[in-house]
């Protein structure tokens, strides 16, 4: 039997309860508050924003509020997330570099 490897959290939130459930998906794009969470790495805002402007073209897309993370390699922080989530209709995160 082949050995299985240890699989480690790098967020360090070790033995922290998570939701599987996902949200539904937005059936229509048209006048939606969308939300961009920035990683804070290069290149993130650049992308999250170009992507922005061709939903609103594209889609019509409603109002768009951009979101910063404090640091790339950890998990948005809580407070965070729930201001996100009551403030948005659907969320992209993006990743820079």
């Amino acid at each position: 039997m082949p050995r299985r490897e240890a699989i480690l959290d790098p967020t360090g939130l070790v033995g922290a309860s998570r939701s599987a459930t996902l949200a539904p998906r937005v059936s229509d794009l048209a006048g939606i508050r969308l939300g961009l969470l920035d990683n804070a790495k290069a290149n993130a805002a650049r992308v999250l924003q170009t992507l922005a402007e061709q939903l609103r073209a594209q889609h019509h897309v409603g109002e768009v509020r951009t979101f910063t993370k404090s640091y790339f390699g950890t998990p948005v922080e809580e407070d965070r997330a729930q201001e996100i989530a009551q403030s948005c209709d659907a969320v992209i995160a993006g990743v820079g570099d």
